[in-house]
């Protein structure tokens, strides 16, 4: 396994506890389809969330959302239409984004998280949109 694909499972493993934590189940872990991934598909009561996990180890490359530029964006919205093609739900959704940062270089459990609610809608501009099929 690369040092890369760790970093990503910790920071995602990280985040669905996080969002345990805040009364979302997990519906999905790293769901694929041919247009592309997504990291985490939590729901709560009001919301079905398709959430990208962005993981760094301190912030001297800038924020890690920063990341998630408009074709990665693209490709959530599309990988998102074909879950719920598949995957009807009354509920509002929504993309966010968890930034994931390791805070303290001598201990990697000391860790900084972010989410953004809501952090693009269906166009891939920010803002709170429900996507329709």
């Amino acid at each position: 396994m690369t040092e890369k694909k760790k970093k990503g499972d910790f920071g995602e493993e990280k985040a669905c506890l996080y969002l345990i934590n805040k009364g979302y189940n997990i519906t999905a872990r790293n769901f694929r389809s041919k247009a592309g991934e997504i990291d985490i598909i939590a729901e709560n009561s009001e919301r079905l969330a398709f959430a990208e996990v962005k993981t760094r180890k301190l912030m001297g490359m800038g924020r890690p959302s920063d990341a998630v530029d408009y074709k990665k964006k693209n490709k959530i919205i599309k990988t998102a239409q074909i879950y719920l093609a598949f995957n009807e739900t009354e509920k509002l959704v929504g993309f966010d984004i968890i930034e994931v940062t390791v805070t303290d270089s001598t201990n990697p459990d000391v860790i900084e998280i972010n989410h953004f609610e809501d952090a693009f809608d269906a166009s891939g501009t920010k803002g709170k949109q429900v996507l329709f099929i």
